[in-house]
C-alpha cells in the first residue's frame, strides 16, 4: 500500500526542503501532503510552501516520486479566496484541500465557519476536488449539543464538506479514535496518525505504535474507506529518521491483517448480476473452488481445506494430513478426484509447496520440492501443474511462471520480466492465462502452454488479478484493484475491490460489482460448471 506524510512536522526544524523530501522517499514514504500559504510567512517559507513556490517546484516534487493528493491551507481566507484556491487544485492536480476548525468552538461562529466553508467546497468541486476539515484536540474537547464541536461542524456543513481525522488528537481530546471513526462514516476521506504515550493524564507524543493509539482499528477503517492514510509527527525524539521509519513500518506491518472480520461466501450469476450469499463465517475463509456438481464449494480456512455444501449449508473439514497450513492457492484436479493444496509449515510461511493428495483426504505427497510455489492451474488433460514461483536468476529474485509434471519433475520456467503470477490454463489446455507487471500496472496476460506468444489481455488504469477462465471457454472474470489503491505487485486483503469479465478473445470488458474482499476473494477459478455463476468470498470489518 501507499503510505504519506504530512510535512509541516518534518520540515519545520529543516531549511533544504528538497533534501528532505529526498530522505522521506528513501525511507519509503509514496505521498506527501504540504502545508501552503497564499505568501510568504517569514521564518516558515520552507514550512508553509507560498503557493507560487509549489506551483514552480511541483514537477520536480513529482520526479521524486510522490504522489500529492491533497494540500493543507494556512493563512487562506474561505470565503475570500475560493476562485484561487479552486484555480490552485486544478492547476497542481490536488484533489482534497484542508483546512482547520475556527479558533471560537460557539455555535455562533461553527455557523458561519460552515457557511464559508460549503461555499468554498461547492467552488472547488467545479474542478473535482474536495474540502476538508481536519481536526484537533480543542474542537474534540469542545462539546456542543451532546457532540465534539468537530462533528458539530461537519453537520452544520450537510453533506457538502468532508472529515479528515487526526486519530492522534482525537485520541489527547478523550475520544476512542475508532468510535469516532466510524460514527462519521463515509465523510471522512483522509486519515492523519498520530500518536501519544498516554500514562496517568499526562500526555506525551510517540512515534506511530509506540502509543496508546489502536493503530490497526485506525488502519482497518481507513483501508475499508479507501482513503489516504498519512503520518502526522509534530515531534520528534533525538533520531528524527528513526520515528519516521518505526511509524512507517507500524503501518506497512498491518497490510495483511484481517482481524477482527468476518466472511461471506457469495454466488453471483453474470448475466442477471444477482448476488446470492450463501453462508456468513466468524472466521477468515478463501478461495473458493466449484465442483462440476454445482452443490459443493471448497474453500480453505486457518490453514485447512473445508467442503460446503450449498443445499445443506453443512461444512467438512478435508483430512489433509501433514499439510496444516494450506494457503488459498489450491486446484481440484480434472476428473475431481485429487486435489492440489500449496502448503508450508507455520514457522515459515513464505515456503509455500505444492502437494497433492485424494479430494476425500489422505497422505499428501510434494510435488514441488522449490520454494516458495503456489498453485494456480491444473491442465485439462491432467499432466501438468501451473504455478507462481520466487526462483533467484543471476543475484536477483524473480517472480515467473512456471509448469512441472503432475508426478513431479523438473520445473519449466515460462515467463520473464515482471512480477507474474496466477497462471490458469483454458479448457482446451492450449492456453495459459496469467497477470503481469512487466509493462507497469498489473495486467491480465495470455499465452501458449508452452510459454509462447505472450499477449496482454486488459489495457485499463487499473491492477488487474488472476484470471479465470469459465468452463466453456467464452468468458474470463478478474480481481481488479484501484491504480493508486496498493503497488502493482501487491494483492492484499480487505480492500475496495471490483470483479470484471471479458470475452475471451479480450473484448467486451466490464465490471460486474464493487465488493469489499481482495486476497482470498477469488484466488483460484470458481466457475460453476454451467459457466453462469461464480463464487467470491466478501469480508466485513468488525468494529465498536
Amino acid at each position: 500500500m501507499k503510505f504519506g506524510i504530512n510535512l509541516y512536522g518534518v520540515l519545520k526544524d529543516r531549511k533544504d526542503t528538497l533534501q528532505a523530501l529526498e530522505e522521506l522517499r528513501r525511507l519509503g514514504y509514496k505521498c506527501i501532503e504540504p502545508c501552503i500559504a497564499p505568501e510568504t510567512i517569514p521564518g516558515y517559507d520552507h514550512v508553509f510552501w507560498p503557493a507560487s513556490w509549489f506551483e514552480k517546484h511541483l514537477s520536480q516534487i513529482r520526479g521524486l516520486g510522490f504522489d500529492i493528493v491533497s494540500a493543507h491551507l494556512i493563512g487562506y481566507d474561505a470565503a475570500q479566496h475560493r476562485r484561487q484556491l479552486a484555480d490552485l487544485a486544478a492547476s497542481c492536480g490536488l484533489r482534497q484541500l484542508v483546512v482547520k476548525s475556527p479558533e471560537s468552538l460557539t455555535d455562533k461562529s461553527l455557523h458561519q465557519t460552515a457557511l464559508a466553508y460549503m461555499m468554498l467546497a461547492d467552488e472547488l468541486e467545479s474542478v473535482g476536488a474536495e474540502l476538508l476539515i481536519h481536526n484537533e484536540q480543542a474542537d474534540i474537547d469542545a462539546r456542543i449539543g451532546g457532540m465534539t464541536a468537530y462533528e458539530h461542524l461537519l453537520s452544520l456543513c450537510l453533506g457538502r464538506v468532508f472529515a479528515q481525522v487526526d486519530a492522534g488528537w482525537a485520541l489527547a481530546g478523550g475520544q476512542d479514535p475508532e468510535q469516532l471513526l466510524w460514527r462519521l462514516g463515509a465523510t471522512v476521506r483522509s486519515l492523519h496518525y498520530k500518536d501519544f504515550a498516554i500514562n496517568n493524564g499526562s500526555v506525551s507524543p510517540a512515534a506511530i505504535g509506540c502509543g496508546s493509539l489502536d493503530v490497526t482499528a485506525c488502519f482497518q477503517f481507513a483501508r475499508a474507506m479507501g482513503i489516504p492514510q498519512l503520518v502526522d509527527l509534530d515531534d520528534f525524539g533525538p533520531d528524527p529518521e528513526a520515528d519516521l521509519t518505526v511509524s512507517l513500518k507500524a503501518l506497512e506491518s498491518r497490510t495483511q491483517e484481517r482481524l477482527p472480520s468476518v466472511s461471506y461466501l457469495n454466488t453471483l450469476d453474470v448475466e442477471t448480476g444477482e448476488i446470492h450469499t450463501l453462508c456468513r463465517f466468524d472466521r477468515v475463509i478463501e478461495a473458493p473452488n466449484w465442483l462440476k456438481g454445482q452443490n459443493t464449494i471448497i474453500f480453505n480456512s486457518e490453514g485447512h481445506i473445508f467442503t460446503y455444501d450449498i443445499a445443506s449449508g453443512l461444512e467438512n473439514c478435508i483430512d489433509t494430513g501433514t499439510c496444516d497450513n494450506c494457503n488459498n492457492d489450491h486446484v481440484i484436479s480434472p476428473d475431481e478426484q485429487e486435489i492440489a493444496v500449496s502448503h508450508s509449515v507455520k514457522e515459515t510461511p513464505w515456503l509455500s509447496q505444492v502437494y497433492v493428495l485424494p479430494l476425500s483426504g489422505g497422505t499428501p505427497r510434494l510435488v514441488t520440492p522449490n520454494a516458495p510455489s503456489y498453485l494456480h492451474g491444473w491442465s485439462p488433460d491432467g499432466q501438468e501443474f501451473a504455478y507462481c514461483a520466487f526462483r533467484e536468476h543471476n543475484g536477483k529474485m524473480e517472480v515467473d511462471i512456471y509448469t512441472i509434471p503432475v508426478q513431479g519433475g523438473d520445473e519449466q520456467r515460462l515467463t520473464g520480466g515482471g512480477f507474474n503470477d496466477g497462471p490458469e490454463y483454458s479448457p482446451d489446455g492450449k492456453q495459459i492465462w496469467f497477470n503481469s507487471t512487466r509493462t507497469g500496472l498489473m495486467q491480465i496476460w495470455r499465452m501458449n502452454r508452452d510459454g509462447s506468444g505472450q499477449t496482454q489481455m486488459t489495457f485499463n488504469e487499473r491492477n488487474n488479478w488472476f484470471a479465470h477462465v469459465s468452463p466453456d471457454g467464452n468468458r474470463v472474470v478478474y480481481l481488479s484493484y484501484g491504480k493508486n489503491d496498493l503497488e502493482a505487485g501487491e494483492h492484499l486483503p480487505n480492500m475496495r475491490v471490483e470483479l470484471w469479465m471479458m470475452n475471451a478473445d479480450g473484448t467486451g470488458h466490464h465490471k460486474l460489482l464493487s465488493f469489499f474482499g481482495g486476497q482470498g476473494s477469488i484466488n483460484v477459478n470458481s466457475w460453476s460448471a454451467d459457466s453462469r455463476h461464480i463464487a467470491f468470498v466478501s469480508y466485513e470489518i468488525l468494529h465498536k
